[in-house]
């Protein structure tokens, strides 16, 4: 395919025959895309050979994403609510309102909040692409933008830990040298990620004798059903199993990578009996004990003789590296402990740790590009089936650091991040983040009363805190919230299926005074709101979001190239809107409210930071720039004086082939990697300090430096009587989001899997009396029900009842149960983890 010829040679929107280069965004790998466009009608999408993010492949979400575009319910005009009664079920009964009285009401509501207290707005999104300019619009104004979807249970105990060890919002294994992939809770290579086709291609290319690919889950989803091997696990256990694994590596197999803890972690660190590091009194440098000197030293006086193990004293203090304070730390996770606990054999844990030590291949190199590296081919990667749990943080932890101890971060064939920020070194000789739109695990930040219902103030390690927006707006009292929100912004997400159960939520949006959402349908969230935007599609807009800038480039990923590419309008959006044809962005709309409430100075300020302009492409607070302006400044600013607007339009896809020392920053780091978290000890403190002198009700008791695994309340705390089966959702690679669901297209192609399917494990159903395609009903232990039709499978737990996520007839998330038991008090996730019971309502 001869890519030139496919290109849009104009920066207008002709009706022509053309291909125009664009990206997807029905999920979070956001593939290239050539699109085919004819007569005013997109006819055809296609993967971009060019881009090395999919390199010519494509899903059939991103195949037919352009039916979307013709929903017979679309919104073309605004809409006011005339209801003033509201409720998940109850008609808004909206009526269209001009633009001009549409954003005159919206920037009369901005003016007087922000004169009163900006915080008293809350902007939502998980438009990923834009979520830098939301961010800085938010700030502009002196409020927040925050994907409250992602925040309840997606990656909480994911990215504040790559963001604190590989200084990286997203870190997952190389899919192109990694030979041992154990993916627990995580379906990588399978399902919506955001690096999914380099991960397929990576895999599949080395089978079957190159790659194994284990997969630890109560549910053999799609990666389970591909994987060389599927482990099913209890839910909710798997950090005993990480634990046991690392157990075994450090105490039975003395597998780790000793040179690389000494010289690259604060494993050597000296460890006194208050769980603190030991210090220099006149540097407050850690100290290390220096095996050729026999004596503690500073950690940056030496680094070849550095002790991982044994008992020291210095200055009369008893103390241990942290490496021996881990080693002790794990004995208890035997692999027969651990059994009990997860249902795996012991058997199979003691194998599965012996392979992965094996494959890390310590010691060996490998040549990249010329350059000589270390080679630890493999990864244990993690995501929700970690994160959605009471204690997440401990799993996260665990994970982290099984890659830590073998070495395998950021280095050929481990862990690599991708989305990388700038890192500075503290006193302590670690990496800390600096900049980035979310903070790191590290170094804890001040703890002070709530400042916004949120409470992201008591969570000093944690990335997010936004599902904690429920109790601190419906219990004020309780968590000392200075204030609930007036205005309340939803942009391309769906709070009230994809978080809280939905009388949660709309408890909390029936107490909000004033909603503005941005959608093209109206949807459960949509429902509640009191005026209307109509929102673009990907095929009709320009989205040049930063969101994983890292310096000088942005999409650095895990495969051979830095690489930048934006969204740009293919057809014409269907409204008629202030801007005409020129309506390509919600960014207009929303710089168009800030020039009407007045603080568009200070959105031109919070964009200046937030995209790192410089001369001569800062943006002028006193000036008034045009979209398109805005975006060729920041192009040029990023990419060079000959990218900016006009280039984006005619091509728009940016590659520089990435050096050895760039695509694996490991062995070039100035910096440490943390193995054991001294910091949570104090961050623990200090939240217990502000929490018990407020009397407000707070678990403190995860604040550890080293992980252990603790049972959920559906472990044991809800397991009485018949209620002994848990309740999870999965995911399935057709759907990503909950406006996939309107896809006529995928809707076939899931029907055969129906959405309203419960699969039960067969010797589970037979010893309950049920039979396949029963009817059945799933209750939790408060009281919460849900039907559906039974499947029975050999590829669930025994002990589970799996139903499909992003379900159009499913009601999982009225199955959680929100209060502060569930949420965990170190990241802010909410346990998906359901104890339930069941019967059948219905034989087939």
């Amino acid at each position: 395919m001869e890519l030139k010829r496919r290109l849009q040679k104009t920066q207008t929107i002709p009706e022509d025959d053309a291909w125009v280069r664009t990206h997807c965004d029905m999920c979070l790998n956001w593939c290239g895309t050539l699109v085919h466009r004819q007569k005013g009608n997109v006819i055809k999408i296609e993967g971009d050979p060019d881009n090395p993010q999919n390199r010519g492949k494509i899903c059939a979400k991103g195949n037919s994403a352009f039916l979307q575009l013709y929903i017979p319910d679309r919104i073309i005009t605004p809409l006011i609510r005339k209801n003033p009664e509201k409720g998940a079920l109850v008609d808004p009964k909206f009526e269209p309102i001009g633009w001009d009285d549409a954003l005159d009401l919206i920037a009369s509501k901005l003016k007087k909040i922000r004169s009163d207290n900006p915080r008293k707005l809350y902007f939502t999104s998980f438009d990923v692409p834009s979520m830098d300019f939301y961010v800085a619009w938010a700030q502009g104004f002196g409020s927040v933008a925050k994907p409250m979807a992602a925040d309840t249970f997606c990656g909480n105990a994911v990215h504040n830990i790559h963001l604190t060890n590989e200084t990286a919002f997203e870190a997952d294994p190389d899919p192109e040298l990694c030979k041992y992939f154990l993916l627990v809770g995580a379906q990588f290579g399978s399902v919506s990620h955001y690096d999914v086709m380099n991960a397929v291609r990576g895999i599949a290319e080395r089978r079957p004798s190159a790659v194994k690919v284990v997969v630890v889950d109560p549910i053999a989803g799609y990666a389970g059903s591909k994987a060389e091997e599927w482990v099913p696990i209890r839910p909710g256990t798997d950090c005993a199993f990480l634990l046991s694994v690392t157990n075994l590596l450090v105490n039975d197999y003395n597998i780790y990578d000793a040179n690389f803890l000494k010289r690259q972690t604060n494993a050597p660190y000296l460890i006194g009996k208050d769980g603190a590091y030991v210090r220099d009194n006149a540097t407050q440098k850690p100290l290390v004990w220096s095996s050729s000197q026999n004596q503690a030293v500073a950690f940056d006086t030496t680094k070849d003789d550095l002790a991982l193990l044994g008992t020291y004293e210095t200055e009369g203090i008893e103390c241990q590296p942290a490496f021996q304070k881990l080693k002790d730390h794990l004995r208890k996770y035997s692999a027969e402990y651990s059994s009990e606990i997860t249902t795996i054999p012991a058997e199979t844990i003691k194998r599965i740790a012996k392979e992965f030590g094996e494959n890390a291949s310590i010691g060996s190199t490998l040549s990249v590009g010329g350059v000589e590296m270390p080679y630890r081919p493999v990864c244990v990667a993690w995501y929700r089936g970690i994160s959605s749990h009471r204690h997440s943080m401990m799993g996260g932890m665990a994970a982290e650091n099984l890659n830590v101890i073998v070495g395998a971060i950021d280095v050929p064939g481990g862990q690599v991040g991708s989305g990388r920020i700038p890192y500075e070194v503290t006193i302590d000789g670690l990496m800390a983040p600096a900049g980035g739109i979310y903070p790191g695990a590290y170094p804890p930040r001040k703890v002070t009363l709530p400042q916004t219902p949120d409470m992201f103030s008591l969570f000093p390690v944690s990335s997010f805190s936004s599902s904690l927006n429920y109790l601190g707006c419906l219990q004020p009292e309780v968590y000392k919230i200075p204030f609930t929100y007036e205005m309340l912004i939803v942009l391309r997400t769906n709070i009230m299926k994809t978080t809280a159960p939905l009388s949660i939520v709309e408890q909390f949006m029936r107490k909000i005074p004033f909603t503005l959402a941005f959608a093209r349908r109206i949807e459960e969230t949509t429902g509640m709101a009191d005026l209307v935007l109509p929102d673009l599609h990907y095929l009709e807009r320009i989205s040049f979001g930063l969101w994983f800038r890292t310096g000088p480039i942005v999409r650095s990923g895990m495969i051979g190239y830095d690489h930048w590419y934006g969204q740009k309008p293919v057809v014409r959006a269907p409204m008629n809107s202030p801007w005409g044809d020129k309506f390509v962005s919600l960014d207009q709309v929303l710089l168009e409210l800030a020039r009407r409430a007045d603080f568009l100075p200070d959105v031109y300020r919070a964009l200046n930071r937030m995209w790192r302009l410089k001369e001569p492409y800062i943006l002028d607070p006193d000036a008034e720039y045009t979209f398109e302006e805005m975006v060729d400044r920041c192009l040029k600013n990023l990419l060079g004086e000959e990218r900016g607007y006009k280039w984006f339009m005619t091509d728009g896809l940016y590659l520089r082939p990435r050096n050895p020392q760039e695509r694996y920053t490991g062995p070039f780091k100035t910096g440490r990697l943390h193995l054991y978290y001294e910091g949570m000890k104090k961050a623990g403190e200090d939240v217990k300090q502000v929490t018990e002198s407020a009397k407000i009700p707070w678990d403190t008791s995860d604040y550890q430096p080293l992980p252990d695994w603790k049972p959920c309340p559906s472990y044991d705390k809800e397991k009485k009587g018949d209620f002994d089966m848990y309740l999870l959702n999965h995911r399935i690679p057709q759907h990503a989001f909950s406006h996939t669901q309107v896809n006529p297209m995928l809707s076939q192609l899931v029907e055969k899997h129906r959405d309203d399917y419960i699969l039960i494990n067969s010797e589970t159903a037979a010893r309950k009396g049920i039979s396949n395609e029963d009817k059945i009903i799933v209750e939790n232990t408060r009281g919460a029900k849900m039907t559906g039709t039974a499947r029975l499978s050999e590829l669930v737990h025994p002990e589970v009842l799996a139903t499909q996520g992003n379900s159009r007839r499913s009601n999982f998330q009225d199955m959680l149960i929100y209060d502060m038991d569930h949420i965990d008090n170190v990241t802010g996730s909410l346990d998906s983890c359901i104890r339930v019971r069941v019967g059948c309502s219905q034989k087939k």
